[in-house]
């Protein structure tokens, strides 16, 4: 691949730094404050969240003039996945906690309901098969209070999960969180539900807890959205992503807003599109919206699987994730790999002086580029840095999103994708 020469990227640069700023920050607000909103359920797996969202992308690209990829919108696909549809309720000691602020129950739960004595255990209680064949006799029918310390290795996690998932054959597991309380999805469900308790209102020498939970697992149909600008050569493919899904809702009460995970980015593909599709691209541009990525990069598997273009075109594939702050400048995953890339990003922020830093970050699976990598494909993920630190809980919210360098990076990306030769 390559790259136009400074001195020329300055040039191509022109058309983008003419863009209006407050016109740009505005719509990106407006898809923020959209997909953020109680309306769309925290674009998950509870009331059509992410089906809502997926409409309304669909509906941009429309009124965009994007054309459709196989005569659709759509790229459909399904998946089993576990969700919360009731009121979630934990007292401990007959002491009422707040569930998405005091509590969360683990994405692999199962269902519980009633009053459970709780015994307290320590790693070294199920140390050896002997102790541990004592403690389960114990613990059946009762709530777990497991008592870990706080582990960082590969290994010791892997042993913390392997306990946990050992108990939850038992009875109810609760956990103190080490950090912030953090949620995600999960494909299964264990037998009982584990509740992790944030550390200010753990107590460790709790005796009893009323716990209502219910698990429902069920397939899911959810859909990529694609939308395609053509440009003055179609020997070649650019391809923008961002996923739109989000962690939905813990029950009705309870909602995962997603409003830098990852409305942020979404905005940003929509703010791409529509400028490339006024402002002819050099090469074809697809820009896809993934489904399934909490689930586990489901989204982008499918369509890489699916291969509804040529992989073996693609010039480069940029993804976007957590758009919404940049205090600290932006991260540059895979960088390593696509150094030319990386190095021309890096050059134009020097004499742009838009951002704090461009940063490289070798491979990673961590977001939706990843399988494409896996297939030879050219591809970076771009995140901001800084700001907030609000991130797969409640407070991940349009309201305190602050779109600090939005434009800024809106800008390195139109230079990114126009410098590309």
């Amino acid at each position: 691949m390559r790259i136009l020469h400074l001195p020329l990227l300055a040039l191509v640069a022109m058309p983008a730094t003419a863009q209006d700023a407050a016109a740009v920050l505005a719509n990106a607000r407006r898809w923020v404050d959209t997909l953020a909103s109680p309306a769309l359920h925290g674009r998950g797996y509870v009331n059509g969240g992410d089906s809502l969202a997926a409409e309304l992308i669909a509906a941009e690209f429309d009124r965009l003039g994007l054309h459709r990829v196989r005569e659709s919108r759509f790229e459909p696909f399904s998946f089993s996945v576990n969700t919360f549809p009731d009121t979630v309720k934990l007292t401990v000691d007959d002491a009422p906690l707040r569930p998405g602020i005091d509590f969360l129950v683990d994405p692999g739960s199962g269902s519980a309901m009633g009053r459970y004595d709780v015994v307290h255990l320590t790693l070294s209680d199920l140390a050896t098969p002997e102790r541990r064949a004592m403690t389960m006799g114990v613990v059946t029918g009762r709530a777990i209070a497991l008592h870990l310390p706080v582990v960082r290795s590969a290994d010791s996690l892997e042993l913390v999960r392997s306990v946990q998932a050992d108990l939850l054959h038992y009875g109810p597991v609760l956990r103190k969180a080490a950090g912030k309380l953090t949620w995600g999805v999960s494909q299964q469900a264990a037998r009982y539900p584990l509740l992790e308790l944030d550390a200010e209102v753990w107590k460790d020498g709790a005796a009893v807890i009323d716990l209502h939970v219910t698990s429902r697992m069920r397939k899911h149909h959810a859909r990529n959205v694609w939308g395609l600008v053509k440009g003055r050569s179609s020997k070649k493919l650019v391809v923008v992503t961002a996923h739109y899904d989000h962690l939905g809702r813990m029950g009705p009460d309870v909602l995962f807003p997603g409003a830098n995970d990852n409305a942020s980015g979404v905005s940003m593909l929509v703010n791409l599109a529509t400028h490339y599709a006024r402002a002819k691209p050099q090469y074809d541009m697809l820009f896809i919206a993934f489904a399934g990525e909490e689930a586990g990069l489901l989204g982008s598997e499918w369509c890489a699987v699916d291969r509804a273009f040529d992989l073996g075109a693609v010039k480069l594939l940029v993804n976007l994730d957590l758009m919404g702050t940049g205090d600290e400048g932006i991260t540059v995953v895979n960088a390593t790999a696509q150094q030319e890339v990386f190095d021309a990003m890096v050059a134009g922020n020097e004499a742009t002086g838009r951002l704090a830093q461009v940063k490289p970050r070798g491979p990673a699976c961590n977001s939706d580029h990843c399988p494409f990598v896996k297939r030879g494909v050219p591809a970076i993920f771009i995140y901001t840095l800084g700001g907030i630190a609000a991130y797969h809980d409640v407070f991940d919210r349009a309201e305190t999103l602050p779109l600090t360098e939005y434009h800024d990076v809106y800008l390195t990306l139109v230079d990114l994708i126009n410098g590309l030769k």
